[in-house]
């Protein structure tokens, strides 16, 4: 019978190990770019009322160029997600605003899959053989629930995290997470905080065209959905989990 294919601690040691600084270098490029983020002032955007201002200068010509600025967007948001610029929910707040509750969600949940992907890629190149090789017994227990089920546990973590968001991405980088399994469970896992914010963008924008929004102004039907959806999908995995635990028991 074949060996069972998780790596062993005597694997783990034998593997070769490669150099410090091309292990972090993915890593260093990420951490720069969260520097250049706040040096070249950045942190002004994430101010709900300047970046709303933005967003109204940039809506004429994002109507007229709406290929050209969902792709700028989207990397953009990426790239944002990437180097972990606090705060990202005003971003998918923005692709909302700038192009509806549907497009703005597939524009947030695409960049921030991709974003997430990178850093996640990033910080197991860095730093997963260390850190199974310093604690093969306590990443061995954990890696074994997520390799069961690796794409329902990254779904539950994105739907209802009890880590933000990066450090859902650095946390599963050390485990043996296939790579599919991260990028298609984020995917599914951010859509719906996607849909919500996004809906509120939007909302933000309508209400704001008719004056200073009201919080009846900005509770629309579409809104209203988005939360009530949310909040389905958010307690479905815990109503699962009972389920199979009341059968475990009957059983």
């Amino acid at each position: 019978m074949d060996a069972e294919p998780n790596m062993s601690e005597d694997a783990i040691e034998q593997a070769p190990s490669k150099p410090l600084w091309r292990r972090l270098a993915p890593l260093v490029v990420l951490i720069a770019g969260l520097a250049a983020f706040f040096l070249l002032g950045g942190q002004q955007y994430l101010d709900a009322d300047r970046a709303q201002a933005v967003l109204q200068d940039m809506d004429g010509w994002v109507q007229d160029n709406l290929l050209l600025a969902v792709i700028a967007y989207t990397v953009f948001y990426a790239l944002a997600v990437a180097i972990s610029v606090p705060g990202a929910l005003w971003f998918t707040i923005g692709s909302g605003f700038l192009f509806g509750a549907y497009l703005g969600t597939g524009v947030a949940v695409i960049g921030s899959t991709t974003g997430a992907t990178i850093i996640f890629l990033a910080a197991r190149y860095a730093f997963a053989d260390w850190v199974r090789a310093k604690f093969p017994g306590y990443v061995q227990k954990l890696q074994d629930g997520f390799s069961r089920d690796a794409f329902t546990y990254i779904v539950i973590l994105r739907l209802i995290p009890v880590l933000p968001f990066f450090g859902i991405n650095i946390a599963t980088a050390l485990l043996n997470v296939p790579v599919r399994a991260y990028a298609l469970g984020t995917l599914v896992g951010v859509i719906p905080g996607a849909y919500v914010y996004a809906t509120l963008g939007a909302t933000i924008k309508r209400a704001a065209a008719e004056g200073v929004p009201s919080f009846g102004a900005l509770l629309t039907p579409e809104l209203i959905f988005a939360m009530v959806a949310f909040a389905v999908l958010a307690l479905l995995p815990m109503v699962l989990r009972r389920v199979r635990k009341d059968k475990g028991e009957a059983a």
